[in-house]
């Protein structure tokens, strides 16, 4: 599966880069078990169950699944109308709507590593397959299919996120420094957002209904530092409560943020995520880095089967409670993929032990 692959590339190459930061002392980082923090109690979001020992206990909540009819190994990104499919390996992606559909070629020497979509727009990137050239990306306007050329140049290689009609992507700033980019869909005027410090970078970037949030990371020896923060005004600022060094994702949410840390710096794929609301904090326990995805009014992640569960994905809701809103089919070892979000319409793809599927549902 492409997205699968290339999102296993990107982990390899930043967990080769804190390797190397850490020059074969994995100690360095302290392992990290986040709880339920002094300041919280059950009695505070009534519904929330929460064990003795400070974890969050998830109730079954599952939401109206259906097939998305598609092979589980495709990216397909499926809206209330829209529905986006990369094909060839990377090298196009079929925009299918309302009575139509378009392919968008990657062109010589790129393939797609990003699709984006909502209800009004769709954004189509095509990076370097060396990851020397700047980004390219198509950006359309479904209503009309109308273009849009996206200000300032994007970087080569990076993440892209959009929300509530924003594109946020990597860009280069003065002196060559790491910025990100916040590009108006609707007006097509850009800005440069954020950049990094000399000598620092950024990654894991994820865009909400809140804010912007990001995972940033330093050139210290032997152990490179990793701070989560959110944007405002151009500043990141770090999110409290996630322990120094050790962040890996965070979504910022109307009451706090969830996030995740790594217990294990030689095992980037697993994380112990927490989250924080209403001055509150909440350990959530394991689930899967990079698939921490707002959508909705809330915040999804998934969590890998073992024994005899089932691959889930976990539900963080605005009321502070945790919830399985899918289990893949069957019991025992499994793991989704990344979902995907377009508008509030949130698609996942399962494999494991009980069999594959690609399904999507409506998130609240």
């Amino acid at each position: 599966m492409r997205a699968l692959a290339a999102y296993g590339a990107a982990v390899a190459l930043l967990a080769g880069l804190l390797a190397g930061c850490a020059d074969d002392e994995p100690d360095a980082v302290p392992p990290v078990e986040p709880s339920l923090s002094s300041n919280a109690s059950p009695t505070e979001s009534p519904s929330t169950i929460v064990s003795p020992a400070g974890d969050v206990i998830p109730t079954t909540a599952l939401l109206d699944w259906t097939s998305t009819g598609s092979n589980p190994e495709d990216e397909v990104v499926q809206g209330a109308e829209w529905s986006a499919e990369v094909t060839g390996n990377g090298a196009g992606a079929e925009l299918t709507g309302p009575g139509e559909s378009r392919t968008i070629e990657a062109g010589k020497g790129r393939r797609i590593d990003d699709v984006l979509l909502d209800d009004e727009w769709l954004v189509v990137v095509a990076q370097d397959k060396q990851e020397t050239r700047p980004a390219q990306a198509t950006v359309l306007e479904l209503a009309t299919g109308d273009s849009r050329d996206v200000t300032p140049e994007p970087a080569p290689g990076g993440q892209w996120a959009m929300y509530g009609g924003t594109l946020h992507y990597p860009t280069t700033g003065p002196q060559n420094t790491y910025c990100l980019a916040a590009f108006d869909l609707a007006s097509g005027e850009g800005e440069v957002d954020y950049c990094a410090p000399p000598k620092h970078g950024f990654s894991n970037v994820v865009a909400s209904s809140t804010t912007t949030a990001l995972m940033t990371f330093d050139d210290t020896r032997p152990v490179s530092c990793r701070t989560l923060a959110t944007l405002t005004d151009g500043v990141a600022e770090p999110v409290a409560d996630v322990p120094e060094c050790t962040g890996w994702d965070i979504a910022a949410t109307d009451t706090g943020a969830v996030w995740s840390v790594l217990p294990d710096e030689k095992q980037v794929e697993a994380g112990d995520f927490s989250a924080s609301a209403d001055g509150a904090t909440y350990h959530l326990g394991m689930g899967a880095t990079g698939t921490l995805t707002p959508c909705g009014d809330s915040v999804y992640f998934a969590r890998n089967g073992a024994g005899d569960e089932p691959a889930q994905l976990l539900h963080w809701t605005p009321d502070a409670t945790l919830e399985i809103a899918y289990a893949a089919p069957g019991n025992g070892p499994g793991f989704l993929g990344k979902p995907a979000c377009a508008g509030n319409v949130l698609t996942v793809s399962a494999f494991g032990a009980g069999g594959d599927e690609q399904v999507s549902a409506v998130a609240p």
